[in-house]
Parts: structure tokens; sequence; C-alpha cells
């Protein structure tokens, strides 16, 4: 082809560019210039070389498109090296700039956003100081270097580079940046009680869980929690001059065998706790001793610079001495026995119990001695193997805290009890119980009560005792030794009652007291305790076996120096009630009281046969006796609350319970056919609960019944048990004066007392208001009375036979009490009087009576 026929063609072809540009969008004008790249412009943010920024960053940027819109921001967090980047300050105020390289448009690093800020929480990891002390320095130049570590911020320089792109995809070839050096102080972390930087060292057991605590100042005012910890424990040994070797120094080094890193807030906990396993118990200087360290890092990267054992709020290390005798502490409660603890090793306790004694274990655990936190508890008793889950009446446990109540007729039973920690480690409890039954095999035990007294009255008495029993003997044959077995002298035996068994190895128990400084052993064992009034809250008490003892046939006579103030805190004021004193009416707050001990009904003195104590003589006038509320009038049992009947609540089946009221009319007078209830109605329905003769007699003596309620078909067949028991003393009170033969009727005629009733007088120290009462109370001769009112000077009644002993006061002397109204004799007696001041005369007639006729003494049971 000619060079005119080349450019021919030329012309043609152009031509027919020309002519399809016209009709073809892909080439048109728009596309005939290249598209321009967006502009790019960080607006806001720290100056480009700033040296002190704070490590969260607010940057805010924007960018423009000549030819188009922009359609996103990439962006890059450069973090310079540690120890190698490119900027120092050489002067305070005007810093070199940083030299950076801008990345590649390719870096896989550029993320993407349609945001125009962002918040960047950057990396504050280099400490530019030393944070090891000066070697060989006192605690006060380590205080100081330490208090100069925390002041130093953690710093690092990074770069933030972003970019705009257009809606063509075309990238700002020349991205804005900034460089910053971000700053943080570290966080603060201490070790939590019971370590304690106040004291050299920290005692814990083979197990040791330490916990801690930690802030992070933010640099705005703000205080976070750390993000993450770690921790050390390494042995070391401690001297004499220098303490634990290694502190600090050693904690610094680059070997130190850290733990992993763990998340502050890991639903484990482990980023707040460490549990340390395995370490040696101490031996000699060598071993058993540890350095604990623990550090917090931040979420800019510091990390706890310093190791301080004794700055409080800053205490990240313990100085560590294991202890075998440390280790969590299980506290066992009982009532009547007492409080026991267990820790690690313990050995059994082994305790004597009566039978049918009840015994109701609590518990609480406490594993702060060593950091750790109970978790759980379990029990069983009896068990025979205890790595057998199985055998434990209750699995682990985080919230049993008691033990149902037991009750055991003979035998011995054991009561098993573990603790478990958040260690894993477990403490283990063992109680056995030897059950002690009332056996009686022995006449009389003599109780010599009069606590510290070495004078001639303390002579007095126990001689005027041993000739009464002698004499007693010569009359009635009877075993006593004297001189060995059946005399218990309290004050030779520091002051402690007779233990149950040998108070239960005996038919009868004489008991005479009279209260020096170191009070009396009674009143440790038989003193009225009401559990529901504040003061008692908490408290633990002897379980008083005495009733047990009487309750099972024993004989008690407790004699001396105003023995009822023994069995009773009257008290000198409130909340205590002073003198006069309704026993049964005994409430400290004029208010009804949950359960029955509250009104002492079940108390050691009432058994004994006292409901009022100095009625009429208590030195205060008639007016302020009457508004009192526990007053009561004349020869009338006391009228506790809820006199004409008593309510009880039923178990709760099908979501609901009823109540069940029963009258005090048919206790005291129980018809031959029983008596019929009904409950209050709930739910739409109500039960029948039927109580034949026999049960309500048993109500009477102060018994409880269990009773079921008939069924019921609404909303679906079910029936419901109710307790019943008298909780205020009112069933079965004592016998009353009859007001219209003047006659104190005793149950045991069945002619003066048809409605039965406990059969004695249950009035105590009333002299002036018996000899006032009109007509005045004259003993029956035709009857035993309960109460024998001492006020005449003669020595015998030839009308009764009974000596009258001749008292300092003139006070009353004598009351006896039956266990049950049909039995014939009396089982139990109170003398209000010394012993020792009486006649020898009085003295053994008064033991005559109570010893041989009513206590059928060197008799077989049933004569």
């Amino acid at each position: 082809m000619t060079r005119m026929t080349r450019i021919a063609v030329a012309m043609l072809l152009a031509g027919a560019w020309l002519l399809a540009g016209c009709n073809d969008n892909d080439l048109g004008p728009t596309k005939k210039r290249p598209n321009l790249p967006p502009e790019t412009n960080l607006s806001s943010g720290p100056p480009d070389s700033a040296y002190g920024a704070n490590y969260k960053v607010h940057l805010y940027w924007s960018g423009a498109d000549a030819d188009g819109i922009i359609d996103h921001f990439d962006f890059i967090l450069i973090d310079h090296p540690a120890f190698q980047d490119s900027i120092s300050p050489s002067d305070s105020l005007y810093p070199s700039r940083v030299m950076v390289a801008v990345p590649t448009p390719d870096d896989p690093r550029w993320s993407a956003t349609s945001s125009n800020d962002t918040l960047v929480v950057s990396v504050a990891d280099t400490l530019r100081v030393d944070p090891r002390p000066l070697p060989g320095s006192n605690d006060g130049q380590l205080g100081q270097h330490n208090d100069f570590v925390r002041r130093q911020n953690f710093e690092r320089w990074h770069t933030f580079f972003v970019r705009s792109v257009d809606n063509e995809g075309q990238l700002d070839l020349t991205p804005s940046y900034r460089s910053f050096n971000s700053t943080t102080l570290a966080p603060d972390v201490f070790l939590k009680s019971p370590i304690n930087p106040q004291l050299e060292e920290f005692s814990g057991p083979r197990v040791i869980v330490f916990n801690w605590e930690g802030s992070d100042p933010v640099g705005d005012g703000t205080i976070i929690e750390p993000i993450a910890s770690r921790w050390v424990m390494i042995p070391t040994r401690k001297t004499t001059a220098t303490g634990y070797q290694g502190y600090p120094a050693a904690l610094y080094a680059a070997d130190v065998p850290w733990s992993q890193w763990r998340a502050w807030a890991s639903t484990d906990g482990l980023g707040k706790r460490a549990i340390v396993r395995g370490l040696q118990p101490v031996q000699g200087t060598e071993i058993g001793f540890y350095l604990f360290a623990v550090q917090a890092m931040d979420e800019a990267g510091a990390v706890t610079p310093v190791f301080d054992a004794t700055t409080g709020g800053k205490n990240n290390v313990a100085r560590v001495l294991v202890n075998d005798q440390v280790g969590a502490t299980l506290i066992v409660d009982e009532r009547f026995l007492g409080t026991y603890s267990f820790v690690g090793g313990s050995r059994p306790v082994v305790l004597d119990v009566a039978a049918s004694q009840p015994i109701e274990f609590r518990w609480r655990g406490d594993a702060t001695s060593y950091g750790g936190e109970v978790v759980a508890f379990r029990y069983g008793w009896d068990i025979r193997n205890p790595q057998d889950d199985e055998e434990w009446q209750q699995p682990w446990c985080a919230t049993c805290r008691t033990a149902p109540l037991r009750i055991f007729n003979s035998g011995t039973h054991r009561f098993f009890l573990e603790l478990r920690d958040n260690a894993e480690t477990i403490t283990h409890a063992e109680i056995e119980l030897v059950v002690n039954q009332v056996a009686r095999t022995k006449d009389l035990l003599v109780v010599d009560d009069s606590v510290h007294f070495q004078d001639v009255d303390e002579i007095l008495e126990d001689t005027r005792w041993r000739v009464t029993i002698d004499s007693l003997r010569a009359r009635q044959n009877f075993d006593f030794d004297g001189d060995l077995r059946d005399i218990y002298d309290v004050s030779s035996r520091r002051n402690e009652p007779p233990p149950l068994n040998k108070v239960f190895d005996y038919k009868t128990v004489v008991w005479y007291v009279r209260r020096g400084q170191g009070g009396t052993a009674i009143s440790t064992l038989a003193r009225f305790f009401d559990p529901f009034v504040p003061r008692n809250q908490n408290a633990v008490v002897k379980f008083n076996f005495l009733s047990i003892f009487i309750d099972n046939g024993g004989e008690f006579w407790l004699s001396g120096q105003q023995p009822t103030e023994e069995l009773w805190d009257f008290g000198l004021g409130a909340p205590q009630i002073p003198y006069p004193i309704n026993v049964t009416n005994w409430d400290d707050y004029a208010t009804p009281h949950p359960g029955e001990d509250s009104v002492g009904v079940r108390s050691f003195l009432w058994k004994l046969g006292v409901e009022v104590v100095d009625q009429g003589s208590g030195g205060r006038s008639t007016l302020d006796r009457n508004v009192l509320h526990h007053y009561c009038t004349g020869f009338r049992r006391a009228t506790p609350q809820n006199v004409e009947r008593q309510i009880f609540p039923t178990t709760q089946v099908l979501d609901h319970g009823h109540t069940l009221t029963v009258l005090t009319s048919d206790v005291e007078i129980p018809p031959p056919a029983g008596v019929t209830y009904t409950t209050d109605s709930q739910v739409g329905h109500t039960h029948d609960v039927t109580l034949t003769r026999a049960q309500l007699k048993t109500l009477a003596r102060g018994g409880t019944l269990v009773v079921q309620t008939t069924s019921a078909s609404a909303p679906q067949v079910h029936t419901h048990s109710v307790t019943i028991r008298d909780g205020v003393g009112l069933w079965g009170a004592p016998a009353r004066l009859d007001p219209e033969t003047s006659l104190w009727a005793q149950p045991s005629d069945p002619t003066l007392n048809p409605l039965g009733g406990r059969p004695n007088v249950e009035i105590y120290n009333m002299a002036s208001f018996l000899a006032n009462q009109q007509p005045p109370l004259q003993p029956d001769p035709k009857l035993w009375l309960a109460l024998y009112n001492f006020m005449s000077p003669t020595v015998a009644d030839p009308s009764t036979g009974l000596a009258y002993p001749q008292t300092g006061d003139g006070q009353p002397a004598i009351i006896l009490r039956k266990a049950e109204p049909s039995d014939l004799f009396y089982s139990r007696a109170l003398c209000g009087f010394e012993i020792f001041r009486l006649r020898t005369a009085s003295q053994l007639a008064v033991s005559d009576n109570i010893l041989l006729r009513q206590f059928r003494l060197g008799l077989p049971d049933g004569q």
C-alpha cells in the first residue's frame, strides 16, 4: 500500500470512528478524560507529631471528589516499634516531626468505613524508665522509687492514615495522616484480705486462694478496670537478717515464670483470683517460703510496673509462709451442746447426749484466713464410708446451713459434715453422740452446788445433809456412798454441773444451791431461756438434761438460797421484767412469741411446780402490780394469751393451708367421745379433725399431737396434717382453789377435784398473801398439800404430823409436784430456804416427807 493509500484508509477509519461515537455511550465525552482522584482531609485530632496524646484518640476527616462523589474511606493505624520509633523530642515544646512511610495502595491493612470519624484505642506499652529499684534500698527508698515509677507514663508512637475512595473506585494516592505518641498510666492492682500489707508475711495452707482488685486511670478523670492479669508464685527462703530473699528484685527478672494473661472479667473468676496448690509447709529456713505477685494490664497494654508488698491499695506482692495448721474453718453449733470448730485434721468430737434429747445442728464456714470462699456443704448421719457420695443424706449444697432435728433413744451415732471451698479443699467435721438413757440403777445422788463458800455455814450445810441422809437410811434402807461415789461437789469440779450420764444413773437427785461470786452450776444448766428475744439471738446454752431425767421417772429435789433465781432470769430492769413474776405468762415485751419456750411453760422452774414468784410481796404497790401484764389474782391459775382457744396452722397442700381452733374447755374436761373440729374455709372447702379423749388428755399433760385431717375433694382429693401443742402454759394448768369450798383441791382426791389438772399449788414465796386470804387458807388434814406455809415457829403440827421449819423471813418452804395427775406420789420438789438454817427436827421432817414418803427412796418402783 502506497503512502496515499494509507492516508485514505486512515481517514476512512477516522470517519467511521466519529460516526460510531455519536451513537455509543461507552465512548461518550465523559470517557475521553481520566477520572480525577479524590482528596482527603484529617480535620481534627492531635497535632501531627504530638508527643503526649492520650491513648484514646478521636479523629475526624472529610473527603472531596472533583468529578464524582466519595463512596467510602480507608484507614490504617500503624504502631511504630516500641524501642525503635523514629522520633525523640529535640525540644519539649517543638518536637521533631515523625518520619513515616505511606502504606502502598494495596496494603492489606487498609480497612473500609463509611464514617467520618473514629475513636482509636491505641497501644501505650513502653515505659522509658527503669522500674527496678537500686540494690539494697531500704523500705523508705523503695517506697519513694515505686511512687516515682507509678507516676511515669507508658507510651507508644502511632501514625493514623486515612484516604478517600470515590464512586468509581479511584483512590486518594496521597492519604492524610497524623503521628502521635499515646500515653497512659499503668493500672494499679492490690491483693485483698487476708493479705495484709501491714504485716511482714502471710501464713496460709498448702492451697491458697489469692484475690485481687485493680483500677486503671484513663487519663480524663475516668477510672475503669484493667483488662487482664497474670500472677506468679516463686519459692524463696527467709533469713533473720534480710527477710524474704529476692524481694523484690527476683520479680523483675526476665525469666519469671508468669502465668498466662487471663481476662479480668473472665466468667470463671480467674482474672481476679489465683488458686495455688501443691505448696510445701515450712521446714527450717529453706522450704515453705514463697513470693506471690500479680500484675494487671490495661487496654493500652500498660502493665503494673513495680512490685510492692507494703503499700495499702497498691500491694501486689505477698510474702508467704505455708502452715499446715491453716485452712477453712467449719463452725458447728447446737443450741444445747455448744459450739465446735473444725479445721483440716481435726479429730472427732465425742459428746454425751440424753435419750429423747432433740439434736439440731447448725453450721457456718470461714475460709477468709487464706483468701478462700466457701462454696458448699454436705452432711449425713452414721456414714460408714465418707468417700462414698451415695451415703451422704444431703449432697453438696451451697445454701444448706442446718440439719433436720433428730432424736435418738439409744446407741452411738455420728454426725458427718463437710465444707468445700473454691479451691476444692475439704474440711471434715465429725461429732460422735453417745446416747445415755435414764438407767436409774443407783439410789441417791447429792449435788453440792454452794459455790466459792468455805465458811461455817458451808460446813454446817454439808454436815446437816450427811446427818439427815444417815438418819433416813436408818428408817428406810437405801444405797448411799457419802465418801466417794454419791456426792458431787461442784466447786471442786471447775463449777461444772455433773455430767448427764452420772445423773441418769440415779433414781433420786438432791441438789442444793447457795450462790457465790462464781454463780451456780444449775444456773448454767437449767435456767429459763427465751430464744426469741433479741439478746438471746444466736446464743448457745447447755442442754437441760434434768428435764429429761424427771420426765423419765427421776425424782428431783432442789433446795437452797433463793433457788428460783438460779432457774429464772428475773432481771433488774427493762427489757427484763422484775418481781413479781407469773412464770406461765412471762413475756419480755408483752407480745405473743412464736414458740413455747418464750413463755416458760417448758422451763425447769415450771416443771418443779412454780408458777408465780413473790406475788404479793414484790416490793411494789398494789396499783403497780395490778397494771403489770403478768399479774394474776388470788389462787387462780395464770391466764396466758389465748385463754379460750388456741389456733394451729395445717401443712400447705396444693398451694393452700387451713387453721384449726382447739377449745381450752375441751382440753380441761375431755368429752368421753372426744371432739370433732372443722378447719377454716380456704379455696372453697374445709376439713374435719377428730381428737379422742386420750389425745385431749395428752394435750393437757403438755404433750404434742400430729394429726391428719379428713380429705376434701376440691380442688382435688387431698388432706393436711396439723401439729397441736400447748404453747402458752394454758392447757392442763395447775389445780386452783375452789372458790366455794375454800379448799385447795388436789387431783389425788377426785371428789374434791373432778376437773383434774396438775397437782400442785405452783405459787412460791407468798407468805403475806396466803395469810391475808379471806377466808385464810388452812391445810386440809386429809390431804398432802402441795404447799406448806411455814409461818409458824412451831416444830410440828399435831393435826398433820408435819414439821414446820423456822426460817429467817418466814418464807414458805416447799413446793411439790407430780409428773401426772394420776400419780400417787410427788416426784419433784423445791425448797426456798437454806437447809442449814433450819432446826434439825424440821430438816429431818422435811427430808422424810420428800425423800421417803413422796420419792419412796429405797423402795422398788411402784411401791
